[in-house]
């Protein structure tokens, strides 16, 4: 059994899901619209990567808005 944490940043705070398998956490990913950083341990990843990669068991996935210079 997995037990991956999902955090999912936004503007009105954020969302954290834990003991997600790895399935879940693609699918809740995938979900989430806009364009967005995926960290996966504090390690960015390509959002389109992130099903070709393994992710361990006590991972913290973190999905964030993109951050651009100067832009809010």
């Amino acid at each position: 059994m997995s037990n991956i944490t999902l955090r999912i940043v936004d503007t009105t705070g954020h969302t954290q899901m834990e003991n997600l398998s790895e399935s879940q956490v693609l699918e809740q990913v995938s979900a989430v619209e806009g364009e967005n950083w995926v960290f996966v341990d504090g390690l960015l990843i390509d959002r389109n990567e992130l099903a070709n990669i393994e992710i361990a068991d006590n991972a913290m996935v973190t999905v964030t808005p993109m951050v651009i210079a100067g832009s809010v």
